[in-house]
């Protein structure tokens, strides 16, 4: 796998991180590496970390038979493909990769026991095995598509790869629009969001809309899920207590610069700057 200078600093990022990410995130003992989701209905931290999970069980059963395969584009150490095995009565391929060499060498181990046939790869979405051409009904990307700094190629690869019809699900954070990560007031918030989460680029839905057009996609979900993303925590106030007081400092391990980015993220959902979105596209066959 050929890593490019950004590329390389997100499987740095990750492989320094993980334990600690498992160790200190509240995910309710499951693993998940993204966002919890307080949505209508969800009565505990288990629930509203696996809410992401669940959007992609529900579109996983859809109309793809009893045995769709599966690619999840930055798969963590698993928990995700876990959960969709574990809550379903279907029999799907399941398929992941992860820049992270550390992240597939652990999903390896802890899904060996219980869901051995769960395939996970060390891989970079950019360029995927020439051999997955159409092979795949539904690919999805949570908190991954953020890192991608050549997203013309993470579609461009995604298309090549589902069947004509097939979905591509990111669920991720976006700008709220271009403009509004020009006010002078969040520039340093915009500065830390790129360079401490490891954003690749900063598309807000319309750029992304028409890139992910000329790449053969269309749009057909764009559903705002910040209101139900947990905020103001106590950890949260208190990571943004240390960013003020030990700005300097943060630089010096790679989970505090986790803690940097995450604060700028909090922020940027406090202010209004940045959504965290569900965006689905569905595969165009090509004209």
């Amino acid at each position: 796998m050929k890593k490019t200078t950004h590329t390389q600093k997100v499987s740095h990022y990750y492989d320094r991180n993980t334990r600690l990410f498992n160790m200190f995130g509240k995910t309710g003992g499951t693993r998940n590496i993204h966002a919890s989701l307080w949505a209508p209905g969800v009565t505990s931290s288990r629930e509203a970390s696996n809410y992401t999970n669940s959007i992609i069980l529900r579109c996983m059963e859809g109309p793809y038979g009893d045995q769709p395969r599966i690619l999840d584009l930055g798969c963590g150490t698993g928990a995700t493909l876990a959960y969709l095995r574990a809550h379903t009565c279907l029999h799907p391929e399941l398929t992941g990769i992860t820049l992270s060499p550390h992240q597939a060498e652990l999903a390896q181990r802890l899904l060996q026991k219980r869901q051995p046939d769960i395939r996970i790869l060390a891989a970079d979405y950019h360029h995927l095995p020439q051999s997955w051409a159409g092979h795949f009904h539904l690919a999805y990307a949570i908190e991954s598509f953020v890192h991608s700094s050549e997203p013309h190629l993470f579609f461009q690869e995604a298309h090549r790869v589902l069947q004509p019809g097939g979905k591509l699900i990111l669920i991720d954070t976006f700008p709220a629009s271009s403009a509004s990560t020009d006010h002078f007031i969040h520039q340093q918030e915009v500065s830390d969001y790129q360079t401490f989460w490891n954003a690749g680029q900063i598309l807000d839905p319309a750029a992304l809309a028409l890139l992910a057009h000329q790449s053969g996609f269309r749009i057909t979900v764009n559903d705002d899920l910040t209101p139900w993303v947990e905020k103001n925590r106590l950890r949260d106030r208190w990571i943004a207590q240390f960013n003020r007081r030990f700005h300097r400092y943060t630089t010096i391990h790679p989970y505090l610069h986790a803690l940097r980015g995450g604060n700028a993220v909090q922020s940027g959902f406090r202010h209004g700057w940045l959504t965290y979105r569900c965006i689905v596209l569905e595969s165009m066959p090509e004209s």
